[in-house]
Formats: C-alpha cells, structure tokens, sequence
C-alpha cells in the first residue's frame, strides 16, 4: 500500500513539475471583455527545420513535384508533432468544423473561438510552448478619389497601366496568360466587368482553390471593404484597368475590413502554398499561384511573416509587398513585412514619376535596400466593390503593389521556367528612371541607383518581359 502510495505521490509529482505554457497577457485581457479569443498555439517540438532538410535533400524536377513535396513533408511533420493537442481539442467540440486550423508552414495552430476552460487545457498540455493572441493589423490608410461609371464603349488604359508600358508588350502576344496571380486582401467583388472572365473559377463560379475567407467566413468571393476589389484590378483586370489582363487571379481574405487579423494573413499564407476548397479541405498544391500580392502591413522590422516568405520562395511564389504610407519626407519608414528580406518590397510613384508624398520609404532595417522598385500607386483608376460597373479612384503604395505583380506575371508569361531570384532580378535590373527631387535617405541622393525612394526605379514591362 505504500509503495503504491508512493507511485501515485511521484506522479502527481511530475505532472505539477511540467511548465505551463506561456500565455500571452492580452488573452486574459480579451477573456474578460468576452467569453471567447482566438489564439495562436506554438510547439515545443515544432523543429520546422528538421522538416525542411528532409525536403531540401530531394532532386525536384518539376514545380508540381515541389509543391507536393513541400506540402506533405510540413504537413506531416505538424501533424504529428500536433497530434495530441488536436485530439484533446476534438473531444471537446466535436461539431465545431471551423475550431482548428493547422499551420502547416510554420507548425503552428489556430484555436479560434476558445473559452478560459480551453486555454486552461492549452497551458497546460506538455506539448504547448506558447499561446498568442491573434492581433489586428489596420489596413494601409488610403486616399478615396472619384467614383465613376465603365464606358463600355469608350475602353481606356488607365494611367499606370502605361506607365509600366505593359500595353506595349500586349502587343506582343503577351497579356499574362497562364500565370496565377493571388491575392491576399480584403476579397473582390467577383462578378465586375472587369474581374469576371479573369477570376480562376470563372466560367461556372467554382469557388473551390480559388477563394478562401478563413473560418469559413464566407463561401463566395465577396468584398465589403473595397481595398482587395481595387488591388485585384490593377493586377489582373480587362477593360484597360490591369497591367496583365491575361492572367488569372485567386484570392484569399486575409482582411475583413479596414483590419487584418494576423491568424487569417497566416492561413491565407498557407492557402496560397496549398490552396483548398473552401471549407479548408481536399489540398491541390498544383493550383498554388506564381505570385502573391499583399498591400498590407504595419510595425517595422518584425519578422513574423517570414516563414510564409521562405515557404513561398521555396516553391517558386514570388512575394510582393507595399511599404506603407507613412509619408515620404520620413526616412526608414518602411513598414513589415515589406522591409523584410526575401520580398519586392513597393514604394509609389505619381504619374509625373515622382515619388508619391505619402508614400513609406527607406531604409529597411539595418540600413537594408527597401524598397526595391516604385510602381504607379497615386490616382489609380481601378474596380469598385459596390456595383458590377463602377470604378473607383485611390492613392497609396497599396495600388503600386498590384501594378508590379502584374508586370512580374508578364515576366512569368513570357519566361515561365525562371525562378523567384530570377523574377526579382528582371523587375530591378529592368526599373526606368524617376524623376528625382533631390531628396536624400542616410547619404544617398534620389537620383542614385538604386536609391531608398524608388530603389532600383519604377517598373518597365517591356525592359524586364523580354
């Protein structure tokens, strides 16, 4: 009896002596204003790193190989590291389906909509290392022009459009096509004239790997903000609004209005490496887009995103960023994850090639080169999200990312086998000239190459497309 006694004693014992799991403080704080919080769960275990020298190590031969193989090595790897927690919180809500989102990339997990009694579970689960409170990130503040009607028969290029000089390599039989553009922002109205026939699911409105609302917000492509409408127009739209009308776009809503929740921006991170149906299911790595557009951001120098960043590279996606709107007398403005290595960072120009007074600009961190080219971002004429027909104008680095994603898919069109490093090289080493103020950031002038107003320049289709 009392040895068994003394069993029991040690394992009471050992069970008290497991750490807790470290809780953010703002977890708390959101439990008492409400019943339920969305958190982020991390792994003691999680050794991302282990999982990518096994996938490092293979000889790939294809992009649809990489992107399978990319996919099953993480996500295995995180299920079984995950495995427990996951059970655990399946008991407890069984018919919850949006309950769990697992972050393959990062070996993370979305516990959304969880009460005290689960953070309590979480904190104390052997396998939890951290849990973080899902932060909101507001959208880039924006400057609202005109609204106007699309004259059907009266199609103009939109300023920007020739400022790249894309309608010059339209001219050459190349619009773009068979080039995936995606799109993480606020959603898009997807039955606009201009974004209709170039939405992937369209003909036949199949939504499946097309679109994502995370939590399963919404099934259809929908946009109640307008920002992710606009941004979709200037990438991939007809009627004179998209600088590559021949590509195709996906997109994902990683903003659900004038915020984004840093665990959506995270689950579309991994939706566009692997996109699913829309209710999370059935993954076809094969879909997965060659470029991701994202007009939003905030703070500095925080590598959060990074791991998105890398997993996209790793599979040919490449990354483009604006660089915020903090207004371009301030040096070293740059906002995350803009200013991070790995991304083409975007500062905005004007239509006289000037740099856009509200735009962010440079240094990154470590007097690092950000940004690394400029595009028109100042009176963008593109799609509205309130009627099939309208057109809406706005200002800011968010409207001069979408114009160089285009260029980089006319790039991709032209050249599909080049890589991520390859694509980044042809939009620099391709960048014209802008009309330089004489302005200068930590002793370089404006009018050097490249410079931390427009780094390497703004973009030129016909110089970088060849």
């Amino acid at each position: 009896m009392y040895r068994t006694a003394f069993v029991v004693f040690a394992l009471v014992c050992s069970v008290l002596a497991i750490p807790q799991a470290k809780v953010d403080e703002n977890i708390w704080e959101k439990l008492e204003q409400t019943n339920n919080v969305n958190v982020l769960v991390t792994f003691k275990k999680a050794n991302t790193k282990a999982a990518y020298d096994r996938f490092h190590s293979l000889r790939l031969t294809s992009r649809e190989a990489t992107l399978n193989a990319h996919y099953s090595i993480l996500k295995d790897h995180a299920d079984v590291v995950q495995a427990d927690v996951t059970a655990m919180l399946r008991k407890i809500a069984p018919g919850k389906k949006h309950y769990l989102d697992v972050l393959w990339i990062s070996n993370e997990l979305i516990v959304r909509d969880a009460d005290k009694e689960v953070i309590d579970m979480l904190r104390n689960h052997p396998d939890v290392d951290s849990l973080i409170a899902e932060k909101i990130i507001p959208l880039e503040t924006v400057t609202h022009g005109n609204f106007s009607v699309l004259d059907e028969n009266n199609i103009m290029n939109q300023w920007g459009v020739v400022n790249v000089r894309a309608p010059t390599v339209w001219e050459n039989g190349n619009r773009g096509e068979n080039v995936v553009i995606g799109i993480i922002d606020t959603g898009a109205r997807v039955t606009h004239v201009a974004l209709s026939d170039t939405y992937r699911g369209n003909p036949g409105s199949n939504h499946n790997y097309n679109w994502f609302a995370p939590a399963g917000q919404l099934p259809i492509p929908t946009d109640t903000h307008g920002h992710g409408t606009h941004v979709t127009g200037s990438a991939a739209a007809t009627h004179g609004l998209g600088v590559a009308p021949g590509a195709r776009w996906i997109a994902c809503r990683g903003c659900a209005g004038a915020g984004c929740a840093d665990l959506d921006l995270l689950s579309c991170g991994n939706w566009m490496a692997c996109p699913t149906t829309t209710d999370n299911q059935s993954p076809n790595c094969s879909l997965a887009p060659r470029i991701v557009n994202n007009s939003w951001g905030g703070g500095q120098n925080n590598p959060w995103y990074n791991g998105i960043i890398t997993a996209w590279r790793n599979v040919g996606i490449v990354p483009v960023f604006s660089v915020g709107n903090s207004g371009a007398i301030f040096c070293a403005s740059v906002t995350s994850p803009g200013d991070q290595p790995g991304v083409v960072g975007v500062s905005s120009i004007s239509e006289n090639n000037q740099i856009s007074d509200f735009t962010s600009i440079g240094p990154g961190p470590n007097v690092s080169q950000k940004p690394d080219v400029a595009a028109p971002g100042q009176d963008i004429i593109s799609a509205s999200h309130l009627y099939d027909d309208e057109l809406h104008g706005l200002s800011g680095s968010s409207m001069a990312a979408p114009h160089v994603a285009g260029v980089a898919a006319l790039i991709l069109s032209n050249r599909p086998y080049l890589s991520v490093d390859e694509v980044v090289n042809a939009l620099k080493t391709g960048a014209a000239p802008h009309t330089p103020l004489g302005r200068v950031c930590f002793e370089r002038s404006d009018n050097q190459r490249p410079n931390f107003h427009v780094g390497y320049g703004r973009v030129d289709a016909v110089n970088s497309a060849r």
